[in-house]
């Protein structure tokens, strides 16, 4: 298989998902660039120093919060309405000295506005139908589409009618049908949506927290300014464009990314390190059984299942962790229903699903249990464990084959020990004229066929040692491109932290601004004070701004945690991740002694071979011996004389044969005791 190219590396993949995810929020930049220098000339009227620093603070938390969105799920379905969704807000609260209804000497503030308006009820909905309701995305994505559509249309009805000045026109689509109708509509729809994924079983047993904060979102973060007609204090104005309803905005965004965070089998990092960590075990371990069991106890702890099952081909193992129900046939049943008296289960191979390892079998306990995420992260899950087994399956293999080589390499030394020991005795006597009768050619028939296993066993040694070194180098190549995955896998890791450390700032100067505004309502009150009576109205002013002051503080002191929590995290992770860079790192090392020991043993079995070759003259000159002992009637003399002397160079060859074996078993000895499975 040949190696991706450049452009199919996993960084410039989450890049480009990251920049699909992201551009409501490129956008929304770019409107605050237009927007935030003719903020004063747009509104019309002066807009107060402090005023202005809070809302921009305030927008830029909510950017960042749509970033730690992306950094952590680029490419999930539910990033681009959420980061829709952070845009609209973020630029309602930059540019809400401009957020009014629609005027008809306003287009331009209209235009740079009204659209994230517009766009905030139906991005809402989508937002917390991903969140509750993605299995069935098909049912439901050209209703929310036609939303859109309509959303979109009222926009460009009201703009024509801004350029045409059509008052009445104007506050029909803006005032009553927009404000009043479609934006309540798209909260208690949202939050609808969310109570009925909250209710069925399928759904409020995996997504109880995210649908929990979904709905604190939604009702937290957009009730008031929903409700700012019915208790005008919501609406009133605490320092400029600044009112409570519109701070209240930043707990949409703020609880939506809880809700994200919270969505299970959507964070791939934590996934990836802990697949990892279980085929280092599986790599570093002598014990597969037990390795096998860690598996199908982690799977069954991450989905909370009735049981899973787990199984291999070759070598025959089974493992099962809970109770695992016996089905008739596997493969993958339940599916997304809601309802039915039998246990779903779910069946995944293990490797390729034309010639798998073998097969993972999860047993729910409620219909519905498996959807489309959770396979695709079983799915991601299996692989780095598959690949690893598969090394198992070939080191396994080799082992076999050695010993079945070692076996033969027994038998062959046993035959040329028996030929051998037939071989005449020396003689003791000079007067002893006559040998001993032998058979010769018995003698010489089992020497060749011996010295012919000897060579062939030493090319099938060979054989098994090349595949033994080609088997380490592509286990170390394996291992190599896990390494540098979690090498990118970190940069990631750090880049989330210096977004943590921006957020840090961030809030920091949210809570300068914040200890400003106390002051200001300080001097106020004191001036109040001052003024007596005819300055009552405005003591009570810098209350509320006093208060205000207050909540921004304790906002401020809540995002701090928070990110020190989020510092927290990732810095563990990047421990995680070094510490299994240094595992892959060892393991890296540990293939290519093996590839060195496979090499030593290469050679080893060259020097079997020569050996082997250094007796066939041997063997061929004694047939000649004992093909002339026909006349030893004759020339009894000479003839012992000759054989004699064959039989010492022959046996000064069985010595040296006997030597390079004994080289071959030291060899083998070196390579050390191989990693067996029970």
């Amino acid at each position: 298989m040949s190696d991706p190219g450049p452009t199919d590396s996993p960084v410039k993949t989450l890049d480009r998902s990251r920049l699909l995810s992201g551009w409501p929020m490129l956008l929304a930049v770019a409107v605050w660039a237009i927007g935030l220098p003719l903020l004063s000339r747009l509104s019309g009227v002066a807009i107060p120093g402090t005023a202005a620093a809070t809302l921009i603070g305030f927008a830029v938390i909510t950017a960042l919060i749509a970033g730690v969105v992306l950094l952590r799920m680029p490419g999930d379905p539910v990033a681009l309405p959420f980061v829709g969704l952070v845009a609209a807000v973020a630029t309602l609260l930059a540019l809400a000295p401009l957020d009014h209804p629609a005027r008809p000497d306003a287009l331009a503030a209209f235009l740079l506005v009204a659209p994230w308006r517009y766009a905030l009820p139906p991005l809402l909905v989508h937002f917390t139908l991903e969140v509750g309701w993605a299995h069935r995305r098909q049912q439901w994505t050209g209703w929310v589409l036609g939303w859109y559509a309509i959303q979109l249309g009222m926009f460009l009805v009201v703009a024509i009618g801004l350029s045409m000045n059509e008052i009445p026109l104007i506050d029909a689509v803006d005032v009553t049908f927009r404000a009043t109708i479609l934006e309540p509509v798209g909260a208690l729809t949202a939050v609808g949506c969310a109570l009925l994924a909250l209710t069925t079983a399928t759904r409020g047993r995996a997504l109880r927290r995210p649908l929990l904060w979904t709905i604190a979102a939604v009702i937290v973060g957009l009730g008031p300014l929903l409700l700012g007609e019915l208790i005008p204090a919501l609406v009133r104005p605490l320092d400029g464009p600044v009112t409570p309803a519109r701070l209240a905005l930043l707990a949409l965004p703020l609880f939506g990314m809880i809700a994200v965070l919270a969505l299970p089998f959507r964070d791939a990092v934590a996934r990836d390190l802990s697949a990892c960590r279980l085929a280092i075990g599986l790599m570093d371990g002598d014990d597969l059984s037990g390795g096998l069991h860690r598996i199908a106890e982690e799977l069954h702890a991450a989905f909370g299942t009735r049981g899973v099952s787990l199984r291999l081909v070759e070598p025959a193992i089974d493992v099962s962790v809970g109770e695992v129900l016996p089905m008739a046939a596997s493969g993958a049943s339940g599916g997304d229903a809601e309802a039915g008296d039998d246990l779903p289960a779910f069946s995944a191979p293990i490797g390729r699903s034309a010639n798998p390892l073998g097969e993972v079998r999860l047993e729910g306990r409620f219909n519905g249990a498996f959807g489309v995420t959770e396979r695709q992260w079983l799915t991601a899950f299996l692989q780095p464990i598959a690949a690893v087994l598969r090394a198992r399956r070939r080191e396994l293999n080799g082992v076999q084959r050695n010993d079945a080589l070692a076996r033969q390499l027994s038998e062959s030394l046993g035959a040329l020990a028996v030929a051998a020991q037939q071989l005449p005795a020396p003689p003791t006597d000079e007067s002893i004229a006559m040998p001993p009768l032998v058979d010769a050619r018995e003698v010489l028939a089992q020497l060749s066929d011996g010295v012919t296993g000897v060579a062939r066993h030493g090319e099938g040694l060979a054989t098994t040692a090349t595949e033994a070194r080609d088997s380490a180098r592509g286990i170390s190549d394996s291992v190599a491109r896990a390494l540098d995955a979690l090498s990118a896998l970190n940069a990631d890791v750090a880049r989330l932290g210096r977004h943590g450390e921006d957020i840090a700032a961030s809030n920091d100067t949210v809570s300068g601004v914040a200890f400003r505004t106390n002051l200001v309502a300080n001097n106020a009150a004191l001036e109040a004070t001052r003024a007596g009576a005819a300055g009552r109205t405005f003591g009570v002013l810098a209350e509320e701004v006093r208060r205000l002051a207050d909540t921004t503080a304790a906002t401020s002191a809540a995002i701090g945690r928070g990110t020190a929590a989020l510092a927290t995290e990732v810095s563990s992770v990047g421990f995680a991740l070094e510490g299994t860079r240094h595992a892959l790192a060892n393991a890296i090392r540990e293939a290519e002694a093996g590839e060195a020991a496979a090499q030593r043993l290469n050679d080893a079995a060259a020097e079997l071979e020569d050996a082997a070759r250094s007796l066939r003259p041997a063997v061929s000159e004694a047939d000649a011996v004992a093909k002339r002992r026909t006349a030893r009637d004759q020339h009894l003399t000479s003839t012992m004389e000759r054989f004699l002397g064959e039989r010492a160079r022959l046996a000064h060859a069985l010595t040296e044969h006997r030597e390079a074996m004994d080289r071959i078993a030291r060899a083998l000895d070196h390579l050390g005791p191989s990693k067996t499975s029970p």
